[in-house]
């Protein structure tokens, strides 16, 4: 018998597709940057495997992370 279940990676990626169709259907303003949240939120998917079960967890996980740390570089540019 074969899994019974979809493996968060496969999830990941089906839902990283959708997302890529959605962003496809955006005005051209928001193109640019759906695609990157979609690429952003793939970015970490193998590591957040191991510790969310749900693949919707871990591309919001993968997202935030690489958004904190773009933040954060852009604060570290700004000097005093």
């Amino acid at each position: 018998m074969g899994r019974s279940f979809v493996s968060v990676r496969l999830g990941v990626r089906s839902i990283a597709e959708r997302w890529a169709r959605v962003a496809k259907k955006l005005g051209r303003e928001d193109q640019k940057p759906a695609a990157e949240l979609t690429g952003l939120a793939k970015n970490h998917s193998s590591a957040a495997f191991f510790g969310c079960d749900n693949p919707l967890e871990a591309m919001i996980f993968s997202a935030l992370l690489e958004i904190r740390r773009n933040q954060a570089e852009k604060d570290d540019d700004v000097g005093p």
